[in-house]
């Protein structure tokens, strides 16, 4: 099976990104999610709906809603500070 080639849709090239995905976690119980919302219409409420589940369904201890600046640009790096400081893993979602 060939490999995709992954783009990066900030459109910055003078930057290289590290996308070595995140090992997997075991299990969710007990852990903090860091729900980072867009700002569309939809998003934090579909996000807080998806925390629910995994709550009830794999024992999530809590989450946290984060909300970026504006849709259309990366998470900025203080946020994702604060979201490596207070979560166990994140959840990125869109509205609309």
């Amino acid at each position: 099976m060939a490999q995709e080639r992954l783009l990066d849709p900030t459109g910055e090239k003078e930057h290289t990104v590290d996308v070595t995905l995140a090992p997997r976690l075991r299990s969710l119980r007990g852990l903090t999610v860091g729900l980072v919302e867009n700002t569309k219409t939809n998003a934090a409420l579909l996000l807080t709906e998806v925390a629910k589940e995994l709550q009830r369904a794999h024992g999530l201890r809590s989450w946290v809603v984060y909300t970026k600046s504006y849709f259309g640009t990366p998470v900025e790096e203080s946020l994702i500070q604060k979201i490596l400081h207070n979560c166990d893993f994140a959840v990125a979602g869109i509205g609309d």
